[in-house]
């Protein structure tokens, strides 16, 4: 009896110190996971100018989760959000970002950023919301950027990109629900492949250089909002696509080189396809010297 008693004495003892050491190492991967995310924001801070002092609590001596901008997610233990937008930043998108992996929200809109897109933000598997708007980026749209696999929003307007887009993007990154490219120069034709985005909402490409035809793919999408105006699309009028896209509530097509059926003598194949979009509140078809009968 003596002997059961001791062995369950040593057996508590154990269980006990096996639970305490395990408290410890999940406390201690914790506390390495946030001084991972301080110190890649540390490096953030030292590549670019901050002329406002926006960032002047961006220090070592300041908990991550309270630097200005930054969110963190308290059941993860990591930053889950940047928010820097109008801050007047100056610099290159330091690749340092790319150990934030915990990151589902970047946004740097508005600022002075420059150079190419990195591609090293692939790394950060989690992120669902990219909008770098308003800057002076240059360059292609990364093939890394196929990566981003769990991205619902990616926008990128009113920068210096250039290039054609990666098909592999809408390949891959099936769950976008908002897409804005435009103010761009980006060329080449709209890949297919964005017909695999099911889910997608709005599309603006307006002022760009893309050229070739609308593709068809996009009746696979749920798109409300589609602008294209100001580009070098050609061909007649979609009215075959349009017909399958009945949630659309705003469509500009203006500034393209599209002409109405039978070399630009029958408007009524794209106005009867309209029919089917009910909800439709905004059509752009200026700028194209359209003609021929409506009935």
């Amino acid at each position: 009896m003596a002997l059961i008693i001791l062995l369950s004495i040593l057996l508590l003892r154990y269980l006990v110190s096996v639970s305490g050491n395990a408290d410890s190492a999940y406390n201690h991967h914790q506390h390495y996971s946030l001084l991972k995310d301080k110190a890649a924001l540390l490096e953030f801070k030292r590549s670019i100018y901050d002329p406002k002092s926006t960032l002047s609590n961006w220090e070592n001596a300041v908990p991550v989760c309270n630097f200005t901008g930054v969110t963190c997610d308290n059941r993860h233990h990591r930053v889950s959000e940047i928010d820097l937008h109008r801050f007047g930043l100056v610099g290159k998108i330091s690749p340092f970002i790319s150990n934030l992996t915990g990151l589902r929200v970047l946004n740097l809109v508005e600022n002075h950023f420059f150079g190419t897109i990195p591609p090293q933000l692939s790394s950060l598997r989690r992120l669902h919301t990219l909008f770098l708007d308003g800057n002076n980026l240059n360059g292609p749209v990364p093939d890394s950027s196929a990566l981003l696999t769990n991205l619902t929003v990616f926008s990128v307007h009113m920068n210096n990109l250039t290039g054609p887009l990666p098909p592999s993007f809408f390949s891959n990154c099936t769950q976008l629900r908002v897409i804005d490219l435009s103010l761009n120069f980006l060329t080449c034709q709209i890949p297919a492949e964005i017909g695999n985005c099911p889910n997608l909402w709005s599309l603006n490409l307006y002022n760009n250089q893309f050229t070739g035809q609308l593709p068809a793919s996009l009746t696979n999408t749920s798109l409300f909002n589609l602008d294209v105006g100001y580009n070098l699309l050609s061909g007649e009028l979609p009215s075959d696509l349009i017909a399958k896209l009945p949630t659309l509530a705003y469509l500009y097509l203006s500034f393209n080189n599209m002409t109405s059926h039978h070399n630009n003598s029958n408007l009524y194949p794209f106005f009867a396809a309209l029919q089917n979009c009910t909800d439709l509140e905004e059509l752009a078809l200026d700028g194209m010297g359209l003609g021929g009968r409506l009935l």
